[in-house]
């Protein structure tokens, strides 16, 4: 039988300090930018830090789905990963870990595998580092054609109000080297300098990494999956953003608030089409 590896970060055990009342989410009223979690100074919360790991519900439900082809042998993306891989030599490794340090986190399982000569499920270790550089993808989609918002990234705020004007407003800040929304909320949508200059000033201080502002784009957002390789691959059933669905007069992104705090296991956001 298929000897399965399972590949994960299980999201420890916090209190859960994100999400809303039903009261909070009847209002009519968005939160405003300093409730949000953007204080001067602010250090990086629990609320978000293990964001792009996974629960525990998740990982057995994931796990059981995998048994359904082969013996499951779960393997915890922790410093051990590597022996525990060595030694449990699976016959392809099914991936969801995210990693935890640095720019690279996302493709430290892949590229150890890699090593192993061990099939692994995902992109390799290649696109999953750019994937994460925002700024690097973008220099490549651009390269390749592909459309893309003009964009700067800044080390240090003070860097904002000056390179803001070179590229149309209003903009949209967001920490560099980060997903599942971590530092993307409300406040990312910047419709003046002072704005500007006060999140991008937050994020730095935050995530202790460069920021990236681009040109906001209104509009409709998709996204989909594919599935597969090569010219096998597969483009999945493509899904619409309802931004209908976000409290009243909210902006119109899927950030943080959206993903984390206003929508509960009891209260769904009715979002995807």
């Amino acid at each position: 039988m298929t000897r399965i590896g399972f590949a994960y970060n299980l999201k420890p055990d916090l209190p859960d300090a994100t999400h809303a009342t039903e009261e909070e989410r009847d209002d009519e009223e968005p939160p405003s930018r300093a409730a949000i979690g953007f204080a001067a100074n602010a250090a990086p919360s629990d609320d978000d830090e293990y964001a792009e790991w996974d629960s525990a519900e998740t990982i057995a439900a994931v796990a059981e789905a995998l048994a359904r082809h082969g013996d499951v042998i779960h393997l915890q993306a922790t410093e051990d990963f590597p022996e525990m891989l060595r030694r449990s030599a699976p016959d392809i490794v099914f991936n969801i870990a995210e990693g935890l340090r640095g720019a690279n986190r996302e493709a430290h399982v892949p590229a150890i595998c890699e090593f192993f000569g061990i099939p692994c499920s995902g992109s390799d270790p290649l696109t999953l580092s750019l994937a994460l550089d925002k700024a690097r993808a973008k220099q490549i989609l651009r390269a390749c054609g592909v459309p893309t918002a003009d964009w700067f990234v800044v080390s240090s705020a003070l860097e904002s109000p000056a390179l803001a004007p070179t590229i149309a407003s209003p903009w949209f800040a967001k920490p560099l080297h980060e997903g599942s929304s971590k530092g993307i909320t409300q406040a990312s949508l910047a419709r003046d300098i002072d704005e500007l200059h006060a999140v991008v000033e937050d994020l730095l201080e935050r995530y202790q990494q460069p920021v990236i502002v681009e040109t906001y784009l209104p509009g409709a957002e998709f996204t989909c999956g594919v599935l597969g390789n090569g010219v096998s691959a597969e483009v999945l059933p493509i899904v619409a953003l309802d931004f209908g669905a976000l409290p009243s007069g909210s902006a119109p992104v899927y950030g943080f608030e959206a993903k984390w705090i206003w929508d509960t296991p009891s209260q769904p956001l009715d979002i995807f089409e």
